[in-house]
């Protein structure tokens, strides 16, 4: 367990800012991909799934073109309540990321508790991320 690094980085296709501290309040999931990611298109259709059913995710698109980016999203759908476009990978550094994807499940505090390396799918969510998932999300209801 260790904090999620600080980061003032674009959000994909806005022009605002996203900082760490606008990912502290709950726990919530933060995937690391890419278009150029044959593994990410995937498991995109479950990031999907999971966001459906309520699950904050924050993408990190990791040294990609906005733009193709952009169109990516477009055409798969976006399962993200926001995207950092970290274009330099300045952030997937911070975080030691080998590589997209990878998913980090993050508490309310803003402390990372599980790093998740390769495709999230259905056995991944059921029996790993979704337990830890909950379980962080019943101790966090402190209103």
């Amino acid at each position: 367990d260790r904090p999620l690094p600080d980061f003032n980085l674009p959000v994909l296709g806005q022009e605002r800012l996203l900082q760490r501290a606008d990912l502290v309040g709950e726990p919530a999931l933060l995937n690391v991909w890419a278009t150029w990611c044959v593994s990410c298109r995937v498991e995109h259709p479950y990031l999907l799934q999971i966001a459906a059913s309520g699950v904050p995710i924050y993408g990190i698109n990791y040294k990609d073109e906005d733009a193709a980016a952009a169109r990516w999203l477009a055409e798969l759908g976006d399962p993200y309540r926001a995207n950092i476009a970290d274009r330099e990978g300045s952030l997937g550094l911070d975080l030691g990321v080998y590589g997209a994807p990878e998913t980090y499940l993050v508490d309310a505090e803003g402390v990372i508790r599980y790093r998740h390396v390769g495709v999230v799918d259905e056995r991944v969510w059921q029996t790993i991320l979704q337990p830890m998932y909950q379980q962080l999300s019943a101790s966090g209801d402190r209103g």
